[in-house]
Protein backbone atom coordinates (compact mmCIF):
# COMPACT_ATOMS: atom_id res chain seq x y z
CA UNK A 1 0.00 0.00 0.00
CA UNK A 2 2.93 2.36 0.80
CA UNK A 3 4.77 1.87 -2.49
CA UNK A 4 0.86 3.02 -4.37
CA UNK A 5 0.34 5.98 -2.40
CA UNK A 6 4.03 7.08 -3.26
CA UNK A 7 4.28 6.20 -6.69
CA UNK A 8 0.87 7.85 -7.38
CA UNK A 9 2.21 10.98 -6.15
CA UNK A 10 4.48 12.06 -8.71
CA UNK A 11 1.31 11.61 -11.59
CA UNK A 12 -1.00 13.82 -9.45
CA UNK A 13 2.20 16.45 -9.22
CA UNK A 14 2.39 16.40 -12.92
CA UNK A 15 -1.52 16.60 -13.28
CA UNK A 16 -1.41 19.84 -11.31
CA UNK A 17 1.37 21.14 -13.18
CA UNK A 18 -0.23 20.64 -16.25
CA UNK A 19 -3.77 22.33 -15.02
CA UNK A 20 -1.60 24.96 -14.42
CA UNK A 21 0.38 24.99 -17.16
CA UNK A 22 -3.20 25.44 -19.23
CA UNK A 23 -5.06 27.94 -16.75
CA UNK A 24 -1.95 30.08 -17.53
CA UNK A 25 -2.16 29.52 -21.20
CA UNK A 26 -5.79 30.32 -21.27
CA UNK A 27 -5.51 33.23 -19.30
CA UNK A 28 -2.96 34.74 -22.09
CA UNK A 29 -4.79 33.23 -24.81
CA UNK A 30 -8.11 35.55 -23.58
CA UNK A 31 -5.89 38.54 -23.03
CA UNK A 32 -4.46 38.17 -26.63
CA UNK A 33 -7.96 37.46 -28.21
CA UNK A 34 -9.26 40.86 -26.20
CA UNK A 35 -6.35 42.76 -27.85
CA UNK A 36 -7.37 41.44 -31.23
CA UNK A 37 -11.11 42.38 -30.59
CA UNK A 38 -9.68 45.90 -29.90
CA UNK A 39 -8.25 46.16 -32.75
CA UNK A 40 -9.93 47.87 -36.03
CA UNK A 41 -7.81 46.36 -39.06
CA UNK A 42 -5.25 44.30 -40.36
CA UNK A 43 -2.63 46.92 -39.83
CA UNK A 44 -3.63 48.04 -36.66
CA UNK A 45 -3.35 43.89 -35.74
CA UNK A 46 0.09 43.13 -37.37
CA UNK A 47 1.94 46.28 -35.53
CA UNK A 48 0.38 45.36 -32.46
CA UNK A 49 -0.60 42.27 -31.52
CA UNK A 50 1.34 39.97 -33.46
CA UNK A 51 4.01 39.85 -30.75
CA UNK A 52 1.43 39.00 -28.29
CA UNK A 53 0.34 36.04 -30.26
CA UNK A 54 4.22 34.98 -30.77
CA UNK A 55 4.41 35.45 -27.50
CA UNK A 56 1.49 33.34 -26.22
CA UNK A 57 2.53 30.25 -28.46
CA UNK A 58 6.44 31.07 -27.07
CA UNK A 59 7.22 31.26 -30.60
CA UNK A 60 10.46 32.71 -32.74
CA UNK A 61 8.68 33.70 -35.04
CA UNK A 62 4.75 34.39 -36.58
CA UNK A 63 3.78 35.43 -39.60
CA UNK A 64 0.21 36.36 -40.59
CA UNK A 65 -1.18 36.30 -44.27
CA UNK A 66 -3.90 37.63 -45.24
CA UNK A 67 -5.92 36.87 -48.82
CA UNK A 68 -4.96 39.43 -51.53
CA UNK A 69 -8.11 40.83 -53.49
CA UNK A 70 -7.86 38.28 -56.79
CA UNK A 71 -8.12 35.63 -53.63
CA UNK A 72 -5.14 33.30 -55.39
CA UNK A 73 -2.12 34.29 -53.13
CA UNK A 74 -1.20 34.95 -49.69
CA UNK A 75 0.22 38.66 -48.27
CA UNK A 76 2.37 38.40 -45.68
CA UNK A 77 2.42 42.45 -44.36
CA UNK A 78 6.50 42.68 -42.77
CA UNK A 79 7.15 45.36 -40.21
CA UNK A 80 10.32 47.31 -41.57
CA UNK A 81 9.99 50.48 -39.33
CA UNK A 82 7.46 52.20 -37.08
CA UNK A 83 4.56 52.59 -39.06
CA UNK A 84 6.02 51.00 -42.30
CA UNK A 85 5.59 47.25 -43.78
CA UNK A 86 7.15 45.09 -46.44
CA UNK A 87 4.66 43.36 -48.33
CA UNK A 88 5.65 39.11 -49.28
CA UNK A 89 3.52 37.34 -51.75
CA UNK A 90 2.95 33.68 -51.43
CA UNK A 91 0.73 31.74 -54.17
CA UNK A 92 -2.12 29.78 -52.86
CA UNK A 93 -0.71 26.43 -54.05
CA UNK A 94 1.44 23.30 -52.25
CA UNK A 95 4.22 24.75 -53.05
CA UNK A 96 4.81 25.75 -49.69
CA UNK A 97 3.30 25.08 -46.49
CA UNK A 98 1.37 28.03 -45.78
CA UNK A 99 0.31 27.90 -49.75
CA UNK A 100 -1.10 23.95 -48.68
CA UNK A 101 -2.73 25.23 -45.37
CA UNK A 102 -4.73 28.39 -47.46
CA UNK A 103 -5.62 25.89 -50.42
CA UNK A 104 -6.99 23.10 -48.21
CA UNK A 105 -7.92 25.06 -45.01
CA UNK A 106 -6.42 22.67 -42.87
CA UNK A 107 -3.79 22.82 -39.46
CA UNK A 108 -0.55 21.56 -39.68
CA UNK A 109 1.13 20.95 -36.71
CA UNK A 110 5.22 19.99 -38.58
CA UNK A 111 7.98 19.23 -35.79
CA UNK A 112 10.87 19.24 -38.28
CA UNK A 113 10.28 20.94 -41.73
CA UNK A 114 13.87 20.00 -42.96
CA UNK A 115 12.46 16.55 -42.71
CA UNK A 116 11.33 15.73 -45.83
CA UNK A 117 9.57 11.96 -44.71
CA UNK A 118 7.86 13.95 -42.33
CA UNK A 119 6.50 16.63 -45.03
CA UNK A 120 5.85 13.69 -47.48
CA UNK A 121 3.70 11.59 -44.87
CA UNK A 122 1.24 14.41 -44.50
CA UNK A 123 0.99 14.89 -48.38
CA UNK A 124 3.20 14.01 -51.05
CA UNK A 125 3.49 17.33 -52.93
CA UNK A 126 3.91 19.60 -49.56
CA UNK A 127 7.35 21.49 -50.06
CA UNK A 128 9.21 23.58 -47.39
CA UNK A 129 11.11 27.05 -48.90
CA UNK A 130 14.54 26.45 -47.90
CA UNK A 131 14.95 30.15 -49.71
CA UNK A 132 13.73 31.96 -47.35
CA UNK A 133 15.61 30.44 -44.65
CA UNK A 134 19.26 30.70 -46.43
CA UNK A 135 18.38 34.51 -47.76
CA UNK A 136 17.86 35.11 -43.63
CA UNK A 137 20.36 33.08 -41.92
CA UNK A 138 17.36 31.80 -39.69
CA UNK A 139 16.80 28.07 -39.34
CA UNK A 140 12.90 27.07 -39.38
CA UNK A 141 12.35 23.77 -37.41
CA UNK A 142 8.80 23.41 -35.81
CA UNK A 143 5.61 24.94 -37.48
CA UNK A 144 2.17 25.41 -36.62
CA UNK A 145 0.30 26.83 -39.33
CA UNK A 146 -3.33 27.12 -39.51
CA UNK A 147 -5.95 28.74 -41.78
CA UNK A 148 -8.13 32.34 -40.98
CA UNK A 149 -11.45 31.10 -42.22
CA UNK A 150 -14.66 33.08 -42.69
CA UNK A 151 -17.16 32.15 -40.10
CA UNK A 152 -20.22 33.30 -42.45
CA UNK A 153 -18.78 32.17 -45.53
CA UNK A 154 -16.52 29.28 -44.54
CA UNK A 155 -13.97 30.79 -47.26
CA UNK A 156 -9.96 31.77 -46.32
CA UNK A 157 -9.20 35.04 -45.26
CA UNK A 158 -5.52 34.66 -44.35
CA UNK A 159 -2.99 32.07 -42.69
CA UNK A 160 -0.94 32.42 -39.77
CA UNK A 161 2.48 30.66 -39.24
CA UNK A 162 3.81 30.19 -36.41
CA UNK A 163 7.96 29.01 -36.35
CA UNK A 164 9.81 27.09 -33.96
CA UNK A 165 9.15 26.61 -29.88
CA UNK A 166 11.55 28.40 -27.97
CA UNK A 167 11.47 24.57 -26.48
CA UNK A 168 12.92 23.28 -29.52
CA UNK A 169 9.80 20.84 -28.86
CA UNK A 170 6.65 20.46 -31.29
CA UNK A 171 3.68 22.62 -30.65
CA UNK A 172 1.76 21.36 -27.88
CA UNK A 173 -2.09 19.77 -28.25
CA UNK A 174 -2.67 22.61 -25.76
CA UNK A 175 -1.43 25.34 -28.40
CA UNK A 176 -3.15 23.41 -31.23
CA UNK A 177 -6.34 24.56 -29.40
CA UNK A 178 -5.05 28.25 -29.00
CA UNK A 179 -4.48 28.16 -32.43
CA UNK A 180 -8.28 27.75 -33.57
CA UNK A 181 -8.87 30.31 -30.56
CA UNK A 182 -6.86 32.89 -31.92
CA UNK A 183 -8.06 31.95 -36.08
CA UNK A 184 -11.53 32.45 -34.92
CA UNK A 185 -11.35 35.76 -33.35
CA UNK A 186 -8.97 37.32 -36.09
CA UNK A 187 -11.91 36.28 -39.08
CA UNK A 188 -14.16 38.33 -36.53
Amino acid sequence: RMTTVAQTKPNEAASLAEMGNKLAFTKKLQAVTNKIHATHNIDEIIMEVTEDIRGLFEAERLTLYVLNEEKDALISKVKTGLNAFNELKLPITTASIAGYVGLHKVKLNISDVYDNAELQSIRPEIHFLKEVDKKTGFRSRQMLVFPIISQTSTSLLGVVQVINTLSGLPFPAMVEEGALEIAKTLAI
